[in-house]
């Protein structure tokens, strides 16, 4: 019923942005539009606790996690390409049509997912029954916590800031198709890298590919630094995709082998708090990157990267630290 609500819900609360006529208007749909989606993600998250058995949650996270990505990308172009029509003939059609289609595709999906998921395996709910208690538990969701808070805050500040360092760090007039290949190269990169790695974590061991998607991401963003040709930077934010999807489809299955079968929606919801933690400070970000920036000529992007280099290193840290279940 969650997944329902929030499905539905999203699909129609998208539309209400064509009627924002100010910014508090608009303020006030986003906030609307964010309860109904986390409404449903959450509950959603946690099936696949429910659905996969613990051998399998690295080789499932990996999928789950670059289809998601696909998703993302192949619908930001679509809507990147109506909007450009909106912005180019000033047609308010093209605006509501965008949001048409991003509803469309909520409503789909969520039928969809009603209709296909089926009770889990007898098997997964004889362990569900069993479920053991864990006197490491709340210590390794902590970690988790922090793992995922920092690969995300890592991402999240060079996402928000993206199109600014770009044009004024390369010194591009139009950015738009500098974007665009940033854009598919951490889009393919992402969403190739994390079946792989789900795969191999699941034969070997999660925190091996934390800490080597961790290496790869640092390394390329200190990188970044000292090379930032646009050819450079495509190759190198090749290396930040690889990264970021390494160590989100294994931390994703890595909370699954923290969190209980009883509890999975309640505790794998508390990831959210790495959310709400990654987006506050990549926008607070954004004040020091111009501070720095008027103390000397691009010091602020280059330490948002440096930055972000470094949440890469603490991330692997704390996944290192999680202590095994006997």
């Amino acid at each position: 019923p969650f997944i329902i609500i929030g499905g539905f819900g999203t699909a129609l609360t998208i539309i209400t942005i064509y009627y924002a006529k100010d910014f508090i208007s608009l303020l006030f749909c986003w906030m609307v539009i964010q309860f109904f989606a986390n409404l449903g993600e959450g509950p959603a998250n946690a099936l696949l606790k429910d659905h996969v058995s613990e051998d399998e949650f690295g080789s499932a996270s990996g999928k789950f996690n670059s289809l998601r990505v696909a998703g993302s990308i192949i619908t930001l172009i679509i809507v990147l390409q109506i909007m450009n029509i909106y912005d180019q003939t000033g047609n308010s059609i093209w605006f509501l049509s965008g949001l048409i289609f991003l509803s469309s595709i909520m409503i789909i999906a969520t039928i969809w997912s009603y209709s296909s998921l089926k009770y889990p395996s007898v098997d997964i709910t004889k362990d569900n029954l069993d479920d053991k208690k864990s006197k490491n538990r709340l210590g390794n969701l902590i970690l988790v916590l922090i793992t995922f808070s920092f690969t995300l805050l890592a991402f999240s500040s060079l996402q928000s800031y993206a199109v600014f360092l770009l044009q004024d760090v390369l010194k591009l007039d139009n950015p738009a198709p500098m974007l665009t290949g940033v854009i598919i190269v951490l889009g393919t990169s992402i969403g190739l890298s994390m079946i792989p790695a789900g795969k191999l974590s699941d034969k070997y061991n999660r925190k091996i590919i934390i800490i080597i998607g961790g290496i790869i991401g640092s390394l390329s963003c200190f990188a970044i630094i000292i090379f930032h040709s646009p050819i450079s930077v495509l190759i190198l934010c090749s290396g930040i995709g690889i990264s970021v999807g390494s160590m989100f489809g294994t931390i994703w299955a890595l909370t699954n082998d923290v969190i209980s079968r009883k509890n999975a929606g309640n505790q794998i919801g508390l990831l959210a708090i790495g959310f709400l933690f990654s987006g506050i400070g990549a926008r607070f970000a954004g004040i020091l990157i111009d501070y720095l920036n008027n103390i000397r000529l691009n010091l602020g992007y280059f330490s948002l990267i440096a930055f972000a280099g470094i949440c890469f290193i603490i991330a692997p840290l704390a996944a290192s630290i999680i202590k095994d279940e006997e």
